[in-house]
């Protein structure tokens, strides 16, 4: 297997925000728009065209972007299990690997199974992708919310990448809920005790500087950062239940550039869908687009502008499947 895996190891020392001189910084900067000018590209295709120009850029005068996750952002995709965010993601993966970008994927929950990204690579399982692809595929575990602080708040020199176009973390919310669960009070206790006040508040502290240094990543080395998370319902008064992220809180809501919901069984409004016919809607997966450049775009029903898509199998093998995500 010609892919990357690495173990993060967690300091000794607590975490605290690295500093970096800003001679470093001002080369960080000047190598981003150098890698910019060269590629010509700002972002990493989702694999799903409406998706894409959705997700497109303002233009520069006279220059046309193409659409996709925005390098030099982060990017949140939430929804219930089964809805498609590894499937996604694995996708996304897959365009930059083929744009000649290096990747880094950060096991956070479930561990990813290679062999759905080689069989996304080549189409199909008859032929496997090239060495030299797989190489820019680097992995890493964190199988704690400290290990994934440590990577990113203590980063070693090697991280990221060179040439790194896309970070992907799945399932980040898995982690925090790990080291964060939720305090269950005694039946009919509503005041929440000294401890359960401290651990809330501790809890936001950790999400707040995670972010921060996800999207100072994110910004420094021009790259697209991809966060898979969990769902959540939440009531709304004289309202249907809507799905919500998982983590949230101030700090997080700032530094999400664009947000996309995942979810099955659907039954849109006709404005809303685009071209699906109504005998595809029940194996059909949408995405909506929650909130783009950081605005969030109105929509009463919670879901923003919806996009169709399939998750297909296109092995012609009898012993195994292998999953590739197409347009509805």
């Amino acid at each position: 297997m010609a892919h990357n895996d690495s173990q993060v190891e967690v300091p000794s020392s607590s975490h605290r925000m690295r500093t970096l001189p800003a001679i470093n910084a001002m080369q960080g900067f000047h190598a981003c728009v150098s890698r910019t000018v060269s590629t010509g590209s700002r972002t990493v295709s989702t694999g799903i065209a409406r998706l894409d120009e959705l997700l497109a850029p303002q233009s520069l005068p006279d220059r046309h972007l193409h659409g996709g996750l925005v390098r030099g952002k982060v990017t949140e995709v939430y929804g219930p299990s089964g809805a498609g965010k590894t499937a996604f993601g694995i996708q996304v993966a897959a365009s930059a690997l083929r744009e000649g970008q290096s990747v880094v994927w950060i096991d956070a929950g479930a561990p990813l199974l290679y062999q759905r990204l080689v069989d996304v690579l080549s189409g199909s399982d008859a032929v496997a992708p090239p060495d030299a692809m797989q190489e820019r595929f680097h992995r890493f575990a964190t199988p704690t919310l400290a290990h994934l602080l440590a990577l990113f708040l203590h980063s070693p020199a090697s991280f990221p990448r060179p040439n790194t176009s896309l970070i992907i973390i799945d399932s980040l919310s898995t982690l925090i809920d790990d080291a964060y669960p939720k305090s269950v009070e005694p039946w009919g206790v509503r005041k929440k005790s000294d401890d359960a006040k401290w651990a809330a508040k501790r809890k936001i502290a950790v999400i707040d500087e995670l972010i921060s240094a996800l999207a100072r990543v994110a910004s420094m080395h021009d790259i697209a950062l991809l966060i898979a998370c969990q769902t959540i319902t939440r009531m709304r008064d004289g309202a249907r239940a809507l799905l919500v992220p998982a983590i949230s809180s101030a700090a997080w809501e700032k530094s999400i550039s664009t947000r996309l919901v995942f979810f099955r069984d659907w039954a849109p409004a006709q404005s809303k869908c685009i071209d699906v016919e109504e005998h595809r809607l029940r194996k059909t997966r949408f995405v909506g687009v929650v909130k783009r450049d950081g605005v969030t775009l109105p929509d009463e029903s919670g879901v923003g502008d919806v996009v169709p898509f399939a998750i297909e199998n296109v092995s012609q093998s009898t012993t195994r499947r292998a999953y590739i995500i197409v347009d509805a």
